[in-house]
């Protein structure tokens, strides 16, 4: 089970670990990629993390994948999205996102159904306020 700690970890990712702390403990990723800047994208069996020079920016989690957050099994309980938000207090949404600030995790497929494009995504403090005016209120219908 990965467990996450908002700001803190993802599972074995620990926020501002570099890539080679992240190999060290988990090996050589499935594959790897240079993105903007100084990022690189690091992909595991149904993990992928985004790494800068200063560590680990974000990670990200597919199904397959056992997470859980304040106890909370991700994706095996029915009810998770829901409780979280509750937990979070101030659920926003950007471009098909919910971002749980509290928590430090974004959300997708879980408020629109959309099993495909399920995925959990736990980020660094900071990492998602360059939005902040684009997010608006999230609330359930």
């Amino acid at each position: 089970m990965n467990i996450v700690e908002p700001y803190v970890s993802a599972g074995p990712f620990k926020f501002g670990a570099s890539l080679n702390d992240i190999v060290s403990v988990l090996g050589p990723p499935v594959s790897q990629q240079s993105k903007k800047g100084d990022e690189t994208v690091v992909r595991y069996e149904g993990i992928r993390a985004t790494i800068s020079s200063r560590g680990v920016l974000e990670v990200s989690f597919l199904p397959e994948v056992n997470v859980s957050l304040l106890g909370i099994d991700v994706f095996g309980n029915p009810e998770a999205f829901r409780k979280l938000c509750e937990l979070d207090g101030a659920p926003k949404e950007f471009v098909g996102f919910i971002v749980l600030f509290k928590l430090g995790v974004a959300m997708t497929g879980f408020h629109d159904g959309d099993d495909a494009q399920k995925a959990l995504t736990v980020f660094e403090k900071g990492h998602w306020d360059q939005f902040a005016s684009e997010l608006k209120d999230y609330a359930f219908l």
